[in-house]
């Protein structure tokens, strides 16, 4: 056979192998439309900039986007079936598309999302299914919770301009430009400091769980780390990590990111989610997981080798 035949059947096994996993516990498979408004979206990620998306202009001057993320289409198409069913459990197969700023980036994703009514039994679920998924080669998943940074701010005087930026500088983990940004701006001793560590602010064990306690600064900050303390006793590959800001703005809850050895960028993120109707009257819990499909496939590939 054909090495590019060999290799597409290789794939394809693989995703079935996914996609079983995740049909044997519930989730529906659902495919998301391509294109999302271009205002809509980059309103709910403010972080995200133009140059990185691929932009699309219709006859009618409509500016659309080549889908960037799979989480949010499904956010617009899922709503109102979740909103009617009050609960919904769905998993996706498909391609996002960035610009590298060389040429169109095509990134095979597969990834589940449970929407409503979301516990703290429906969170451990995605977790483990999120452990299960990574298993077979060795791996981390670091959790985070976005009430630590998102408490942090609330005792600073920051613009929103100043939250993205400073978000932009934690997602990037840009340690030196993130010294200068907090000390150019005026700050209270106590967040000062928590900004000063967050970086450090990543691992497991008791010392690690003191450190945490004692830069509580409120009640939000306190049940952020607790949750996360609480979700590492889930498994020993769990590492906590309270500096993760995830790429896109929509996240409220746990977040997490899986990592396999032999590669330096993450294979899998998530996190729990508010989708809300685009009036504001209503909104659903969610949770959910996204794989980058090729890079999970090679380390599943080369460990069998």
């Amino acid at each position: 056979m054909d090495g590019k035949l060999k290799q597409s059947l290789v794939n394809y096994r693989y995703k079935r192998k996914m996609e079983d996993y995740a049909l044997e516990r519930g989730y529906i498979p659902f495919h998301p439309q391509l294109f999302e408004e271009y205002d809509s979206f980059s309103s709910r990620n403010p972080r995200l900039a133009r140059e990185d998306l691929v932009v699309v202009l219709t006859r009618l001057q409509q500016i659309l986007l080549l889908r960037p993320d799979l989480t949010s289409a499904l956010m617009n198409e899922i709503y109102p079936i979740a909103l009617k069913e009050e609960k919904c459990k769905v998993f996706y197969q498909s391609t996002i598309y960035r610009n590298n700023g060389v040429e169109l980036e095509e990134i095979n994703q597969f990834g589940i999302e449970n929407l409503g009514q979301i516990t703290e039994a429906s969170e451990i679920e995605v977790v483990i299914m999120a452990i299960d998924l990574l298993s077979n080669v060795p791996f981390i998943l670091e959790i985070g919770h976005t009430g630590f940074i998102e408490g942090l701010f609330k005792e600073c005087n920051l613009t929103e301009s100043q939250k993205n930026k400073l978000k932009k500088l934690i997602y990037l983990k840009n340690i030196d430009e993130l010294e200068r940004f907090i000390q150019s701006i005026n700050l209270p001793f106590q967040a000062r400091n928590v900004f000063e560590q967050l970086f450090s602010l990543q691992g497991k064990g008791e010392k690690l769980h003191s450190l945490l306690r004692s830069l509580v600064l409120n009640n939000e900050m306190e049940n952020a780390v607790e949750k996360v303390i609480k979700f590492q006793e889930i498994s020993p590959n769990i590492l906590l990590d309270l500096s993760i800001v995830n790429e896109f703005d929509y996240y409220n809850g746990i977040v997490f990111k899986g990592y396999y050895d032999q590669l330096n960028k993450e294979v899998l993120s998530g996190g729990r989610y508010l989708l809300v109707s685009e009036d504001s009257e209503n909104s659903i819990d969610a949770i959910g997981f996204s794989i980058d499909t090729n890079a999970w496939i090679t380390c599943q590939m080369r460990d069998v080798k």
